[in-house]
């Protein structure tokens, strides 16, 4: 019933000759969109192709918006080459002849999923098994960008719906289309094994993006209009901590539309309820040609205002992102107070090598009415490594800190895969044991249960000065809390490090008050459970690891 759902393709049938041909001005309302968006990001843009269907006439079914049988492919197996060639021709206009610079093509969307059946008003989608099929069209694409003489335009894939199936999909590519595939996609719209999907991408050399994703969600605490708006924040505080990919899409800012006279018969529902839960940021008025704003759009501007393009995003607690521009030496940090009471938090920089004094504060809370809408607010200062801010209740808060250096630091490991590993038992007895911790692989973990420790006999005191830790993935929280030891006998320890913070996935690193000369290395948690948690500490950690900053 969405009236945005009918995108029309490039190719159209001419009733003279039978044949098809290009008509560039099919989906002119997309393009006119386009090249606004470029004209407003200037330098910044960057403009990714993708597909949801080949045209109607490619396709098993006959229809752009799936198959009869969802569960298997769609696309004809003779016109394999025609899509390819279809994407490259229209990428090639978009780039040569309206001279928007093209970056990526991606040619499937969702492919390896049940949801694109024929004769749908929902949306166009294309079912594409993973294996053969999505090679396939992964290689016929690049080779048809070269036939174009478009070697500045990747490939990327598969836009699956959830990070797991990315994960099996990108295992299935064939050896050609791995070699042909510029970046990695991802939707997280079911984000199980985001972290190991993160870490894969890593491990291949591949960047990673977050694609698309929206959701009617709520979050907060009696939130009102700023359930949503906290919705939107938690999750891209979540994929991005979790994924750490390079950008976060939103599905669209506008998915909402008020249109009495509707299109082709159909009308949306009109005007939604900004205290509930909604997909997009705002709503179309093509009654009164208005765009009404909500509360989650000023919340999606906290983030996309400040952290901008080539800053460094920094992974930090559970409600906060950081990101630090090196040129103008700015370190910002976006804030979620999920509460229903304003509170107060401790940012601690002493990781940094240099803190300015001044702290930029801007704000979005309350209603669109009468609420805060990006607020400057007054300036504050800091004590010199970190500064102390209250958030408001049920609030975005984005802060910019000035004068802030990260050094340039060089480690070197301290080799600890041969340490002598004990420590209590796993949940359930089972495999995965407290030798986890050594074995290199983030992905493997102790699966320690409450009051649970894990101990490293190095053989001989060894120095080091930055400690390494990685979570469980999927349990980054379960680490919140815990507390790192040495000691020279094994008998009297000595606290090193207590980490106060839901930590990324993949390996941390802290660098430690002096530098450490201990033989033991000791994990566990505090008894009980932490303030406002649902469960009892822990000791669940994946990898433990020592360095020394080079001189």
């Amino acid at each position: 019933t969405r009236t945005d759902s009918d995108v029309p393709g490039w190719l159209v049938l001419d009733e003279e000759t039978g044949e098809y041909v290009y008509d560039y001005d099919a989906d002119a309302g997309q393009l006119n969109v386009l090249k606004r968006a470029v004209e407003a990001a200037g330098d910044e843009a960057i403009v990714e192709v993708f597909s949801n269907s080949p045209p109607y006439f490619m396709t098993v079914s006959g229809c752009s918006s799936g198959g009869f049988d969802p569960n298997i492919d769609n696309l004809k197996e003779d016109c394999f080459d025609d899509f390819a060639e279809y994407l490259a021709h229209v990428t090639n206009y978009i780039q040569n002849e309206l001279g928007i610079e093209v970056t990526s093509v991606s040619p499937m969307n969702e492919p390896n999923t049940n949801f694109w059946g024929a004769n749908s008003y929902k949306q166009e989608g294309c079912h594409f098994d993973a294996g053969e099929s999505q090679s396939k069209i992964i290689e016929l694409t690049y080779e048809a960008l070269r036939q174009y003489d478009l070697d500045n335009v990747m490939v990327v894939a598969s836009d699956e719906t959830s990070t797991e199936l990315q994960i099996e999909e990108y295992n299935l590519y064939s050896d050609k289309a791995k070699e042909y595939l510029g970046r990695i996609n991802t939707h997280t719209y079911n984000p199980t094994r985001i972290g190991e999907l993160g870490q894969l991408a890593k491990d291949e050399g591949f960047n990673l993006w977050m694609s698309e994703v929206d959701g009617n969600g709520v979050a907060g605490t009696d939130a009102g209009e700023m359930g949503a708006a906290l919705w939107l924040g938690e999750k891209i505080i979540n994929d991005i901590n979790s994924l750490s990919p390079s950008a976060w899409v939103l599905w669209q800012v506008i998915d909402k539309h008020i249109c009495e006279e509707g299109y082709k018969g159909r009308q949306d529902s009109g005007m939604i309820d900004i205290t509930q839960g909604f997909w997009g940021t705002a709503v179309a008025d093509h009654d009164n040609v208005d765009i009404i704003l909500t509360q989650k759009y000023y919340a999606f501007g906290q983030f996309t205002r400040y952290i901008r393009p080539g800053m460094t995003l920094i992974h930090c607690g559970a409600d906060s992102l950081a990101a630090y521009n090196k040129d103008t030496k700015e370190l910002v940090i976006v804030a979620l107070n999920k509460t229903a009471e304003d509170k107060y938090v401790n940012y601690d920089l002493s990781q940094m090598a240099a803190v300015g004094g001044r702290v930029q504060t801007i704000r979005t809370s309350g209603t669109i009415e009468d609420g805060e809408h990006w607020a400057q607010l007054e300036d504050m200062g800091t004590y010199g490594d970190g500064f102390v801010a209250e958030l408001k209740a049920n609030s975005v808060t984005t802060f910019i800190v000035d004068g802030v250096e990260l050094g340039n630091i060089e480690l070197e490991e301290v080799p600890v895969s041969e340490a002598t590993v004990t420590g209590s038992m796993a949940w359930n007895n089972g495999d995965d044991t407290a030798d986890k911790v050594v074995d290199g692989d983030t992905q493997t973990f102790f699966d320690g249960t409450a009051e649970g420790w894990v101990e490293l006999d190095l053989g001989e005191s060894v120095k080091f000065d930055v400690l390494g830790f990685a979570p469980r993935t999927g349990y980054e929280g379960r680490m919140n809390g815990g507390r790192f030891y040495g000691s020279k006998n094994g008998e009297k320890w000595e606290e090193i490090y207590v980490v106060s913070y839901a930590p990324a996935s993949g390996m941390n690193y802290a660098i430690l008050d002096k530098e450490y000369n201990y033989r033991y290395i000791r994990y566990d948690v505090p008894e009980g459970r932490a303030e406002g948690a649902t469960e009892d500490y822990m000791c669940n950690i994946a990898e433990i690891a020592l360095y020394k900053i080079k001189d």
